[in-house]
């Protein structure tokens, strides 16, 4: 058994809480504390779907509000302007999808009085980094929560219109999924412990968002998938990182039972036989967790300097890995709530790809990087064009294979639909495309009954009040 830590010996927590105010009344930490408990209560009985839905809610009405108050709402307007819009059916061909990394600072050499070298960094002041929030927020139904550890933001942008197709972000890799390490074959524990851990080679799709119409008419999440892997963001990731990027992971947001964006991209990703781990606690609005931070900073404040005051001094990256699931699951706890009353069964799945053939054997150390052959070609250009016309060509007609394999014919068309990608979709459509922008920005405003119109795949059961939602 690990011996309990002494905060009272921590002169890092000692100059901490020296300057810290603690200004809340012992009333006002009880009514966070009945706040907490009463959304949890609330939110535990929905579906994944649903629950999405409720937290984008509030998310978007507090995202708007800042924006009106600070007069940086006309940012949204211009960011709408800026998304693509199809004008027909062979649009898809024309696209260039190009990567724009966001940047949230900027480093440029210095040199001190005594003529020593140095970095200094500086907070950019470009709007991209608005824009990619804008998208990010309103584009998808997952919260706009961020990611701790390493994060690098794209804007996927078609070069000849320069409009906007999506977002990505790529962050640290998931620890938590045991489906990874079982895939690579080494020792969770042991490489969670070890120095310069190859667990930095290793990157998760946190973000792969396409704006819309892009991503239901034309595919839009699988070209973003496939970006993912491209050459720009490994070699983005070493030149920021310092590690060999060779493989990425990334899960489904809703599970797979009707299929995900990152179906039928083979030889690109596959699918693992195991989801992720099911169960996980339920996590709040924006607002209720800002004041569970508090309460927590109130009422345990060596765990809140834990989780998100105290760095790695080698990495300079928060020591706790998943500092607001390992938060929301102590303070659960701790106001009195049992994991079954807290804990929320999402299953997802959990999709790899490595960049190499031979990526397993670099992560276990068995080769050296000059050693590793790719696994594939994944330049832009040709990862884009797998993503028009997938391993049919530049063609919707059925090989002598498939007419020899398959005896009926809609299996041959839904073979076709799956290997052709963007254009096997495209010729099995007879509707015509969507061309209407569509994202969340009036959620807010709408009332429950057009809320159930236009989302009723992912809307909140009538029997939750109104007044809540």
């Amino acid at each position: 058994m690990s011996k309990k830590r002494n905060f009272s010996q921590d002169g890092g927590y000692k100059n901490w809480f020296e300057s810290q105010s603690f200004s809340l009344t012992e009333s006002s930490l009880k009514r966070i504390e009945t706040q907490i408990r009463q959304e949890v209560r609330l939110l535990k009985p929905l579906s994944v779907n649903q629950r999405l839905l409720y937290l984008k809610r509030e998310e978007v009405a507090t995202w708007i509000d800042d924006k009106v108050r600070n007069k940086t709402i006309g940012h949204m307007h211009f960011v709408k302007r800026m998304i693509w819009r199809p004008k027909g059916k062979s649009d898809f061909r024309r696209i260039e999808p190009q990567l724009i990394k966001v940047n949230n600072e900027f480093e440029v050499d210095s040199y001190n009085i005594w003529g020593e070298s140095q970095k200094i960094r500086f907070p950019t002041t470009e709007p991209l980094d608005i824009h990619w929030d804008t998208l990010r927020t309103l584009v998808s139904s997952a919260p706009n929560d961020g990611t701790v550890g390493r994060r690098m933001s794209f804007l996927v942008i078609d070069r000849p219109t320069k409009q906007y197709l999506g977002v990505i972000c790529i962050s640290s890799a998931m620890y938590r999924i045991p489906a990874i390490h079982e895939e690579i074959g080494w020792d969770k524990e042991k490489i969670k412990k070890q120095r310069g851990s190859k667990l930095n080679c290793l990157a998760n799709g946190q973000t792969i968002v396409p704006t819309q119409p892009f991503g239901s008419a034309f595919l839009g999440g699988k070209l973003l998938s496939l970006l993912c892997l491209s050459k720009e963001v490994a070699d983005a990731w070493e030149a920021e990182h310092g590690d060999k990027l060779v493989g990425v992971h990334t899960t489904s947001l809703f599970g797979t039972e009707t299929g995900t964006q990152y179906d039928n991209l083979n030889p690109y990703w596959k699918k693992l036989d195991k989801q992720t781990s099911t169960e996980g606690p339920i996590k709040l609005t924006k607002n209720t967790y800002d004041s569970m931070r508090e309460w927590l900073r109130h009422r345990h404040p060596e765990k809140f300097y834990q989780f998100f005051v105290e760095k790695n001094p080698e990495t300079g990256m928060l020591n706790t890995r998943e500092s607001k699931t390992v938060t929301l699951k102590f303070c659960y706890q701790k106001l009195g709530l049992r994991a079954d009353e807290y804990n929320s069964f999402e299953p997802r799945g959990v999709y790899s790809s490595f960049l190499y053939k031979n990526s397993t054997e670099y992560l276990r150390d068995e080769i050296s990087v000059e050693e590793l052959v790719p696994a594939f070609d994944n330049s832009i250009a040709t990862l884009t064009e797998f993503w028009r016309y997938g391993s049919m060509g530049d063609t919707t007609q059925p090989t002598d294979e498939m007419i020899k394999k398959e005896k009926k014919p809609e299996r041959i068309r839904k073979k076709i639909r799956m290997k052709g990608q963007t254009k096997g979709r495209i010729d099995s459509v007879t509707a015509s495309i969507p061309i209407e922008i569509d994202w969340y920005s009036n959620l807010p405003q709408m009332s429950w009954d057009e809320i159930q119109t236009k989302y009723p795949e992912k809307s909140v059961p009538s029997e939750i009040p109104s007044s809540v939602l």
